[in-house]
């Protein structure tokens, strides 16, 4: 941010740019809400552009209209349409995505043998035999619950979404869904099988935070996981060179299993109020201006919404993962819907089989009714178009 800041400063020499940061999770969302409501800030951070990111911002009535920055010509225009763009306009230019993964370590792989699965008979095979060598096949750190929504989020790509493509946008467009059908069992029941055979035993009081550091001391061969997360193994163990990649593969079809689930990170967003919309709108350009974008992006090796190449083990192992993706479904739901995207009540007891599980989503999906069925209209199958490319 430093170097692009004064880069940006030697072509507005009487700008000088703050830039704060706000930290994470709740603490980043109240302090930013804090920010925009006392009008001192310029520009805010915004991470994608998910449905309650719209319904809680109202970016054509807050933000500034990018819509005629010359740089948005330099980005791929299916992530323009994805993460940048509603009722038509640029409200934000998102500079990242990222999604969901699993880690690998090559070392171990290549010690039994063992090459990406492609199905789930092939990842069970897998695991077995790491286990009769004695090997724990799958780390997860799933304390705090939260960090399980990766493992759901994959789960339902590979199960749920090849045999009912448009669950999501029904539900957002229409305010519709059932998840009772077999799919959404069977995603259930495979989830909890898994977890059960291949994770770690200890996984559920396994510290997140420490996680990216116990899969580099390579003891480990598989990391279900964000892509975000590539740099922070690096980061541990800088002679981990070893690391790739793949997509989960939790259903028989190897096509299914192909896709990866993503959504839009990190990007800027002027505010309507600011009384230095020009300076504004010249510094967002300036970040989207290729050199700079890709001098950021290098740092950041996050998925880029440009066209670049990155360098280094992480985008090595990802890149070929980005040709086939779709939205994930871990920021899908609405404000006020209760849905549990990380499935904790199913994968941390016994509680609850997948087959009633399955009514308990249904249940507290529909008694949340009243608290999100406001939002239904606001959404169309145009929107819904752009933002799932289907």
């Amino acid at each position: 941010m430093g170097q692009i800041d004064d880069k940006f400063k030697q072509v507005q020499s009487n700008v000088t740019v703050n830039f704060e940061m706000l930290g994470q999770g709740a603490q980043w969302t109240e302090a930013q809400k804090t920010r925009i409501a006392s009008q001192t800030t310029d520009v805010t951070a915004g991470y994608g552009f998910a449905p309650a990111d719209i319904i809680n911002f109202q970016p054509d009535t807050q933000f500034l209209d990018l819509t005629d920055l010359a740089s948005l010509k330099n980005f791929e225009q299916n992530n323009v349409a994805r993460f940048m763009t509603w009722k038509g306009k640029v409200w934000q230019m998102t500079l990242a995505y990222v999604g969901h993964v699993v880690w690998t370590n090559e070392d171990m792989l290549a010690k039994y043998d063992l090459k990406h699965p492609q199905t789930l008979a092939d990842w069970s095979t897998m695991c077995e035999t790491l286990k009769s060598k004695g090997e724990t096949p799958i780390l997860y750190g799933a304390k705090p619950q939260t960090s399980l929504t990766r493992w759901a989020s994959m789960a339902e790509m590979d199960v749920v979404r090849p045999k009912q493509p448009n669950f999501w946008s029904d539900l957002l467009v229409q305010g519709k869904a059932d998840f009772t059908t077999p799919e959404w069992v069977e995603a259930f029941k495979r989830a909890k099988d898994f977890v059960s055979k291949y994770f770690d035993p200890a996984f559920s009081g396994i510290d997140y935070p420490t996680t990216a550091g116990l899969f580099a001391t390579g003891k480990y061969a598989m990391w279900p996981e964000g892509s975000f997360s590539g740099g922070d193994i690096m980061a541990n163990n800088p002679e981990f060179q070893k690391l790739d990649a793949f997509t989960s593969a939790l259903a028989d079809d190897a096509n299914a299993n192909s896709i990866q689930p993503v959504y839009g990170d990190i990007g800027w967003a002027g505010l309507k109020y600011t009384k230095n919309s020009d300076v504004v709108m010249k510094w967002i350009d300036f970040f989207g201006q290729k050199d700079n974008f890709q001098n950021f992006m290098q740092v950041l090796q996050y998925y880029p919404t440009q066209n670049v190449q990155l360098t280094g083990p992480v985008p090595t192992a990802v890149g070929p993962l980005l040709k086939k993706t779709s939205v994930s479904s871990v920021r899908l739901a609405l404000p006020g819907m209760t849905y549990d995207n990380a499935w904790s009540e199913l994968l941390l007891s016994d509680q609850y089989t997948p087959e009633s599980y399955a009514q308990y989503v249904q249940k507290n999906f529909d008694d949340s009714k009243p608290q999100w069925q406001k939002y239904i209209g606001m959404f169309d199958a145009d929107w819904a178009k752009l933002y799932f490319g289907t």
